[in-house]
């Protein structure tokens, strides 16, 4: 639909026009109708239309002072000129300022009407998709060396580096010509991967419009390039010498502080930066890059984009411990969080977060913690619709920080109480999912018919007969299968003796508990420890 104006102070001629053309049925759509051209400017610099059809003897803007206004706003607008016949030699020097055509009053026709709009919306159609192609064509070239750049990158990156000089001229034909002989190697990683995705849809346009931004901040800047490694990623590599006088890592800061302000103000992408160590040749530069890229993941735990130069933040200490090994105590508690379902969701992922943020375990050992923490969770409270597997790992590859992290699995958390919900609002028998909550809150201890009967208020025998009913398994049925799982789950993530698992189930007798295991899976529970 391409978007129409009207401007004449004659309201009856604005009232034909907006009721004898059939607008819509010629793609046509009339944005608003104005009696003077002032009115008509504010609306235009808010929504600028496709066409204006506008009067020439109008008080305050004439029509030929509106056309040449809006001309200096955008070139996008068509004119058309309504006219009487005394103000041909208006009209005239309306055409000698590029507008369309002209009509005139007396002779207001629609059909006439109708086929000037239509010739003149097939030219912007044909301008569109030229510009439609040129647009395609850059973006080609654009990527096509911005491919080259990345491959580059790559490969230095992955094979081995030899003493070939030809990496030098490879570098100028990317428009950086080394005459010093020192470079600095730079990595920056977009802080809020997820949000930017969000806001932008995919990788590639993301990409596309990050590569754009970085090179025109850098377009004056001739001994900087510029190479994208990722969608969240990309690098900057400075040529400079060593001086005594002069710290080149005083303008390589400024230069690349305004990139990061820019990026965060212009954008709203911010972006962590860091700096590696001055090197001669490009075996520095791969291993500087190599360790800039490790210096990067662990800056998975700070809360705000940073910039720093590599080995300011220390070298925090190697965790060997694995974190799965505290995967039952945290899978418990954010289970009985979303069973009760009365809890700020912040609550609930808090401790988490305070615990992988004190041990700064690594981000890859983190996110395959909360993979198998939400599988679980979504296999033991059935709620797989909105969480599939790929979705899940796609989800967790693009967490940059422990900020998002943290919103990621408050949103979980939300999403999983709200099912919860739902779930309880859309059965028959409320009764029953009650009773089921009660008792997966409460498998620390030996639990009766009649105390859940008791808690919703039934008639043991009643009670009984209906969730036999509702769950096609007896009430000790269901009970012990929730038992048996939470066994399973606590002989698989943590090192607690079959002595406690047995007591934390309720089972004062350990005898009683591997045999009631053993009938339940066939197997004894040491094959789980």
């Amino acid at each position: 639909m391409y978007r129409v104006l009207l401007v004449d102070d004659d309201v009856a001629v604005l009232q034909f026009l907006r009721m004898a053309i059939p607008w819509e049925a010629h793609q046509l759509e009339l944005s608003g109708t104005f009696t003077n051209a002032l009115d008509a400017m504010e609306q235009c610099r808010e929504t600028m239309p496709d066409l204006i059809v506008t009067d020439i003897g109008m008080p305050g803007m004439n029509g030929l002072a509106f056309i040449k206004a809006i001309r200096e706003i955008s070139q996008r607008p068509r004119f058309v000129i309504l006219s009487c016949h005394d103000e041909f030699r208006y009209a005239q020097q309306a055409v000698q300022m590029g507008v369309e055509d002209y009509i005139l009053k007396e002779t207001l026709e629609p059909q006439a009407i109708i086929e000037i709009f239509t010739r003149i919306k097939g030219k912007i159609e044909k301008e569109d998709e030229l510009q439609h192609e040129v647009r395609k064509l850059h973006f080609q070239a654009h990527q096509s060396k911005s491919a080259i750049k990345e491959k580059w990158l790559r490969d230095l990156l992955t094979t081995p580096v030899t003493d070939d000089p030809s990496w030098v001229r490879q570098l100028e034909g990317f428009g950086l010509t080394p005459i010093m002989p020192q470079f600095i190697p730079v990595i920056c990683r977009l802080h809020r991967f997820r949000d930017a995705l969000n806001r932008y849809q995919s990788e590639d346009t993301l990409k596309f419009i990050v590569e754009n931004a970085v090179e025109e901040l850098l377009e004056h800047e001739s001994d900087t390039l510029s190479f994208s490694y990722s969608a969240k990623e990309f690098c900057l590599l400075f040529n400079c010498r060593k001086d005594l006088k002069v710290n080149p890592y005083d303008r390589i800061t400024t230069v690349c502080k305004n990139v990061q302000n820019r990026l965060t103000q212009v954008l709203k992408l911010p972006v962590t930066m860091l700096l590696g160590e001055m090197v001669g040749d490009r075996i520095g530069i791969k291993r500087q890059y190599v360790h800039l890229f490790q210096d990067a993941e662990r800056l998975f735990y700070s809360w705000e984009p940073v910039f720093m130069k590599t080995g300011e933040n220390g070298h925090p200490r190697d965790v060997a411990e694995d974190p799965l090994f505290h995967y039952y105590e945290y899978a418990e508690q954010m289970n009985r969080f979303i069973l009760e379902g009365n809890i700020d969701a912040l609550e609930a992922v808090k401790p988490f977060i305070q615990f992988i943020s004190k041990y700064q375990f690594s981000p890859k050992a983190v996110k395959q913690f909360v993979f198998k923490l939400v599988l679980d969770m979504m296999l033991k409270l059935k709620f797989n619709q909105q969480y599939t597997n790929e979705k899940l790992q796609k989800d967790l590859d693009q967490l940059t920080s422990i900020g998002e992290l943290q919103e990621w699995l408050i949103e979980f958390v939300r999403d999983a109480v709200s099912l919860m919900e739902q779930i309880s609002h859309q059965s028959k028998k409320v009764e029953i999912v009650d009773a089921q909550k009660y008792i997966r809150l409460h498998l620390n201890r030996k639990i009766t018919l009649e105390e859940v009967a008791d808690h919703l208020h039934l008639n043991p025998s009643y009670f009984s007969r209906l969730f036999k009913k509702e769950t096609g398994e007896t009430f000790v049925e269901y009970v012990t299968r929730s038992k048996m799982e939470e066994a399973k789950e606590l002989l698989n993530g943590s090192e607690k003796t079959l002595d406690t698992i047995s007591q934390m189930l309720g089972y004062e007798n350990k005898g009683y508990f591997v045999k009631v295991f053993k009938q339940h899976y066939g197997v004894a529970p040491s094959r789980y420890i």
